[in-house]
């Protein structure tokens, strides 16, 4: 489920991954005072920023900074049930605007590119 935690907590979240990224033991608090899942909270986290990012609110850099400050704590959870989704694959978008191919032409925008196709794709998918 999507869309528990207010958009004040997503926001602290947000700034805490790109800072000094996340850990399980981070997201403890959240996860007891909404009675979720660090799954979840990962989850909202991630659908968050490819919204803004999609939106145009969020810039690339600061996404991908996120998405990278969360992937210990995706791993983490990893280590005991399933992957979080769409998190992983979220991050793996993000992860695919972070260098240039060598046939990409000078100027080239990796992330409108390369990661905004998949968070697109990503994010109809979730649409249903």
């Amino acid at each position: 489920m999507i869309g528990v935690l207010p958009k004040s907590e997503i926001n602290e979240l947000l700034a805490m991954a790109q800072a000094d990224g996340l850990t399980l033991t981070d997201l403890a608090r959240i996860c007891q005072a909404f009675n979720i899942a660090p799954k979840q909270v990962l989850n909202e986290l991630s659908v968050a920023v490819a919204g803004g990012y999609l939106d145009g609110s969020l810039a690339y850099e600061f996404c991908d900074d996120v998405m990278n400050g969360i992937i210990n704590a995706v791993v983490e959870v990893s280590m005991t049930e399933d992957i979080p989704q769409p998190a992983f694959l979220l991050y793996q978008a993000f992860d695919q605007g972070e260098w240039l191919r060598s046939d990409d032409p000078l100027g080239t925008d990796t992330g409108e590119n390369y990661t905004k196709p998949l968070v697109v794709k990503i994010m109809q998918t979730l649409k249903g």
